[in-house]
């Protein structure tokens, strides 16, 4: 169990962060377009490399790196949840295909709340031992990411004149909300940094690193689909992995894993995202 939990400032900005953000990923793109990639045989490759092919490398990488439980906990939670929210930033910057980002990041995020509750409940049975773990986190996330996502669709239908304004004004609220969501974890001082090792460390830039290569290889011959299909295969949902921690099931080192996860995500995404603007559809 945690000795200290997450500060109540901390879970107010996570769930903050994430309304604002699904809520511009809900008003990226019209929902007819979404559906159309929803369809397409790119979005079952998507599905298998994020709910398949990843957990599965997730565990060989503990085993490999022979990381302590408590490590391998959070690093396995954090490898568990796809669907990082900053995916859709990183798509725009690395010029990937929108309509497709914005359909992948619904998608997984819809599907996460029953698959990556179930996938921690088959994975740490010690960890879901309390009744009705699955229940109440399906709940949880329901209530987290349902009402987003049903906002955007009532502002789309009925205020459709000043959607792209309202969609620019929670994107910039998000990155805002992000930016201070990483100055209130990086002040958690009670951290002991030396916990994770080189081991844990490198296990994380490894899986990263995997990732951007799994994605990259499924994303079909289209360029743009491959920048948005690696990127995001690699961004994990840790704001929904502190939120999980927010129920006192995880101690101080795995919420320590949480946050390096995090921490090496968002810098190496950002300079991956650039390094992909940077390639040419070749003519």
């Amino acid at each position: 169990m945690i000795e200290n939990p997450l500060p109540s400032s901390i879970q107010i900005v996570t769930f903050l962060f994430l309304f604002a953000f699904l809520l511009s990923v809900a008003l990226e793109k019209p929902k007819q377009e979404i559906l159309t990639i929803m369809k397409s045989s790119l979005m079952g490759r998507s599905l298998f490399a994020n709910f398949i092919l990843l957990p599965i490398l997730s565990l060989i990488l503990v085993w490999l790196f022979r990381l302590p439980p408590e490590i391998s906990v959070g690093f396995l939670m954090v490898a568990l949840a796809p669907g990082g929210l900053l995916g859709l930033h990183f798509a725009r910057i690395a010029k990937g295909n929108l309509a497709y980002a914005v359909g992948l990041i619904v998608l997984l995020s819809l599907l996460s709340i029953v698959i990556t509750p179930t996938l921690i409940y088959l994975i740490f049975p010690d960890i879901a031992a309390t009744d009705g773990f699955i229940v109440s986190l399906i709940g949880r996330l329901l209530f987290l990411i349902i009402p987003p996502f049903l906002a955007g669709q009532i502002i789309q239908h009925w205020l459709a004149p000043i959607v792209t304004k309202l969609q620019k004004l929670s994107s910039f609220l998000s990155i805002v909300l992000f930016i201070t969501l990483t100055i209130l974890t990086s002040s958690l001082k009670v951290l002991d940094t030396q916990a994770l090792a080189w081991n844990g460390v490198a296990a994380i830039v490894v899986f990263i690193g995997m990732a951007w290569f799994v994605g990259w290889q499924l994303g079909g011959p289209e360029l743009a689909n491959r920048k948005v299909l690696a990127i995001s295969t690699s961004m994990r949902n840790v704001a929904i992995c502190l939120l999980i921690a927010t129920n006192n099931v995880v101690n101080q080192n795995t919420e320590l894993t949480m946050l390096a996860f995090s921490a090496l995500l968002t810098p190496m995404n950002l300079v991956f995202a650039i390094a992909m603007n940077r390639i040419k559809p070749k003519s």
